[in-house]
Parts: structure tokens; sequence; C-alpha cells
């Protein structure tokens, strides 16, 4: 049993890496492209099509799911390792950026919005990297 909770917990951290480091990639990729090449973002037949909105419907999703999977694997690495570093990168990694999705007026400023998202996925890859670390190494009493 302890050994599937391990195996568990290191899934989860990996696959919340992949994720964190998705997300700062895909958020830093989409602004580049819309603050290159202006038409994209205001060509009216995108926003009319639904595609925006669709868009911000999957970026929803997607933070949903980076919750779930930040809290399922941190409530195991806390009981594991006892360390406060890790779960406290991952709050703050989720405080940046959830409001960089779910604040309509950071998600369509670009930069700002964009920034904030990136950070926070750069924070909760680096979180999930140290929570995968500090279960390995067990607790620290």
């Amino acid at each position: 049993m302890k050994t599937d909770r391990k195996r568990s917990s290191g899934f989860l951290d990996r696959f919340g890496m992949i994720m964190a480091l998705g997300c700062a990639l895909h958020c830093l990729a989409l602004t580049l492209v819309f603050v290159l090449y202006p038409a994209l973002w205001l060509n009216r037949r995108l926003w009319e099509s639904g595609l925006i909105r669709q868009l911000f419907y999957l970026e929803t999703g997607l933070l949903a799911a980076t919750w779930l999977v930040v809290i399922v694997a941190f409530v195991i690495g806390w009981r594991r390792h006892h360390r406060l570093v890790p779960v406290s990168l991952a709050v703050a990694g989720l405080a940046l950026i959830t409001p960089a999705i779910l604040v309509t007026e950071l998600h369509f400023r670009g930069w700002w919005g964009s920034g904030l998202a990136v950070a926070g996925g750069i924070t909760l890859a680096l979180a999930h990297w140290l929570n995968l670390r500090a279960a390995r190494a067990g607790s620290p009493r």
C-alpha cells in the first residue's frame, strides 16, 4: 500500500510539472502570437466564431485540473515529508495562475495576464519538483 502511494505521489508530481510547464509555455506562446500578429487579435471572425470563448473554457478546465493535481499531490507529499517550502510554493503558484486565467481583465491584457500565468506555471513546476524530492527524502524528523 505504501509503495502505491509513493508511486502515485511521484506520478502526480511529474504530471504536475509537465502541466505547469505546459501552461507556462502555452501562455507565453499564445501571447507572442497575438502580439506579433495583431491581426489575429483584432480578427472579428475569431471572436464571432466563439474560438476565443472555447479557448477560455479549455483554460478554465485545465486550471481546475491543476487545482486537483496540486491538492492531491501536496496532501500526499505533506503526509510524507511535512516540509513547508514545497506547499508554500504551490500556494503561491496557484495564487499567481488563478487570477491570470479567471480575471477577464488580466486574461485579455496580453503581457500582464501572461506574465502572471508564466510565473505561476514556473512556480508550480518548481513546487512539484521540490515536493517530489522531499517525498523521496522522507520525513525531516
